[in-house]
């Protein structure tokens, strides 16, 4: 009966030895997965991948998703979390009833471990496929290389982009139909926006260069939009299966275009917030619709103008008097409507708490992937403009 038990605790060390040795391994596998991509598919390789081999990758995920008119993110996400909740309780409540009864130990030890190996797997797939759909394409030469524009600093120029900013904008607000409150919105359908925001974010790739995929994109409106508002979340993409997701709560014209044509270039290959950003304003601005050069030219006007009025100061210079011009009530009610739907959201300690971790929770994920700055990366900084009006817009006018 001894020599049974001897076995029996031998053939148990044994059984929980593999397992250590094969959760240590699972782990060793994670970490790399999770390091080396980034640290070795840099420069040229990287750029081959996300103009090559990134488009085919993404096309099967974009497939599925473009398949279903609803978020598969946001149901995910919904289903996971309740499904989670359900397995922590009963979890718990099995792990302290057998710590009281002292019953059945060496098995639910050897179910942890065999619960770790394949926790560990699994996010080893997840780490793997977040590298391909989202995490090389950090290292691909960003969109302000691509352009190779010349830097210019002199107030002339500031001067300059800044009319041509506010000229592109007041004329496009002009074109647009009002509500009963004299505020613009949207001019077609939500599914006409994404169809035409991927045709943009296609011209901007083919025009300058960026080497982006063509695949469709459907972007897709997120029944909890007004819960998310509360994060300040105006959209995600999914870098496990290549959604974009919409605020869709309040289709605020200012925004909403450039929203849209951020996350679908997030899902055509650019992971940086600002290349985004950048391409994002490019395909706003030299778009058919009225609506999106709007937003487009509003994005530039309303960040370059501090920066303009700051030099004009510096160097004693008059400058035009924009929000006094007839032209700019127009825009004004827009940005009051965009205000009074800000205030409208409820405020106190529960709303503050999600929106700050809401912000933590991406800054972290910023700077992980090697965005120094976090959040702050989604801002560009206003010398993109400048340079951009001076290499490629003056130039063809002067032409």
């Amino acid at each position: 009966m001894k020599q049974v038990y001897k076995d029996s605790r031998k053939a148990y060390a044994i059984n929980i030895v593999k397992r250590l040795v094969l959760i240590s391994l699972l782990t060793a596998v994670l970490i790399a997965v999770t390091v080396l991509p980034q640290r070795t598919i840099t420069g040229a390789s990287a750029d081959f991948y996300c103009s090559s081999l990134f488009p085919i990758i993404a096309f099967v995920l974009n497939s599925l998703s473009n398949f279903w008119i609803i978020s598969l993110t946001e149901n995910a996400l919904v289903v996971l979390s309740i499904t989670a909740l359900i397995l922590l309780v009963l979890i718990t409540v099995r792990l302290v009833k057998q710590l009281a009864t002292g019953k059945d130990q060496r098995g639910y030890i050897r179910r942890m471990l065999k619960i770790i190996s394949w926790a560990l797997i699994v996010a080893i797939i997840l780490m793997a496929d977040y590298q391909l759909m989202h995490g090389l394409n950090y290292n691909r030469t960003s969109v302000e290389e691509k352009l190779d524009m010349e830097q210019r600093t002199e107030y002339d120029d500031y001067l300059a982009t800044l009319n041509w900013a506010f000229a592109g904008m007041v004329s496009a607000r002009a074109q647009l139909g009002e509500d009963y409150m004299g505020v613009a919105h949207m001019s077609t359908s939500f599914d006409e926006c994404v169809y035409d925001a991927n045709a943009m974010v296609n011209a901007v790739s083919d025009t300058y260069g960026l080497a982006m995929s063509e695949n469709y994109i459907r972007a897709k409106a997120v029944a909890l939009s007004n819960l998310w508002s509360y994060t300040d979340i105006t959209g995600v993409y999914s870098v496990l299966i290549g959604e974009s997701n919409i605020n869709t709560d309040y289709l605020d014209i200012l925004e909403f275009p450039l929203v849209l044509c951020h996350e679908i270039s997030h899902a055509k290959g650019y992971a940086r917030e600002y290349d985004c950003n950048m391409i994002a304003v490019l395909a706003c601005i030299s778009s058919t619709r009225a609506d999106f050069r709007y937003a487009g030219f509003y994005y530039i006007f309303v960040h370059l103008y501090p920066d303009v009025i700051a030099y004009a100061q510096a160097i004693d210079a008059e400058l035009y008097d924009y929000a006094g011009d007839s032209r700019f009530d127009a825009v004004w009610r827009d940005m009051q409507a965009q205000n009074d739907y800000e205030n409208s959201l409820e405020d106190g300690f529960i709303p503050d708490l999600i929106e700050k971790f809401s912000e933590d929770t991406n800054d972290a994920f910023l700077e992980a992937n090697g965005q120094a700055g976090g959040t702050s990366t989604y801002y560009i900084h206003t010398n993109f403009y400048v340079d951009f009006y001076n290499a490629y817009v003056r130039t063809s006018e002067d032409a």
